[in-house]
């Protein structure tokens, strides 16, 4: 059944849909159909149904009149304007049509599952889409710029030396510095984690330092003495631990494709014509001002 996820394959059933769907709909619509509106028992049952998924309980007969009494007075009013020309030019229903036609392409594209083969070669040769980034475990002193003044540099680089000769090294000492508004430890964070708290210099110097004491490292915040408690690298997951993830990718990108396939076949059916002359001088006339 491997044919079956081919985005021409796709195009050709989608094409055969559409054909039908038209062919249906001139007949329903032909000049002796177009005043006749019928509620059937199907269409009586997919109402009914509909509410009690709602309400979580059947409809009552007065509850199900009502809802035909709707469906009918909907079809009224959506013939009528169809037949007033309200659809023609009007954006937000051109939109809904475009999106209704690229959501047909969707569900005939994931008509079948990914297999694990399939999977595991999207994994392959995507990698780097799903690399768990490293974590850093640290603690930090904290240096105030503000009330040390010129000062806080140098109290940091004491501070220290105090630490790094003490035996053993403390894991945190957040008393020999000030008074900070964000917790002191920190566990496992990954480096966009420690950026949005720090900022992106202090998250990237703290990815070139190895287990141990280091500093005064600058933030927006002032100066910090950081201690690194423990590092875990990058690395690429198992396919198990993503599979999940790979199955929603990989339906996006077969939903895409088949998107473009459907445009692709179905724009060589026109004639399309763009004033390129016009495009440009537009964009300069945009650039300008």
């Amino acid at each position: 059944m491997k044919w079956i996820r081919e985005p021409l394959v796709h195009f050709a059933i989608l094409g055969a849909v559409l054909f039908l769907a038209y062919a249906v709909a001139s007949d329903l619509f032909a000049e002796d159909q177009a005043r006749r509106i019928v509620i059937d028992e199907a269409a009586i049952e997919v109402l009914a149904d509909g509410w009690q998924r709602q309400w979580q309980r059947p409809p009552t007969a007065d509850e199900l009149r009502a809802l035909v009494d709707s469906r009918v007075r909907e079809e009224v009013l959506y013939r009528e304007a169809q037949a007033m020309g309200l659809d023609v030019n009007d954006i937000v229903v051109r939109r809904r049509m475009v999106q209704k036609m690229e959501l047909l392409s969707q569900d005939l594209a994931l008509l079948a599952d990914p297999t694990d083969a399939e999977l595991r070669a999207f994994f392959a040769e995507n990698p780097d889409d799903y690399q768990v980034p490293p974590r850093i475990s640290f603690s930090h002193v904290y240096f105030n710029i503000d009330q040390r003044g010129a000062a806080a540099q140098d109290d940091a680089i004491r501070v220290l030396e105090a630490l790094r000769s003490a035996d053993p090294p403390p894991v945190s000492a957040p008393e020999l510095g000030d008074r900070f508004m964000l917790p002191y430890d920190y566990r496992l964070q990954a480096p966009s984690e420690i950026q949005r708290s720090f900022g992106s210099g202090f998250a990237a110097d703290l990815e070139m330092l190895e287990v141990g004491w280091h500093g005064p490292i600058g933030s927006g915040y002032g100066l910090h003495l950081v201690h690194i408690t423990e590092r875990v690298e990058s690395r690429v997951p198992e396919y198990e631990e993503i599979r999940d993830r790979l199955v929603n990718d990989f339906n996006r990108v077969r939903r895409d494709r088949a998107n473009e396939a459907l445009y692709e076949g179905l724009s060589e059916g026109y004639e399309i014509e763009i004033d390129d002359a016009a495009l440009e001088a537009r964009a300069l006339q945009t650039q300008g001002s």
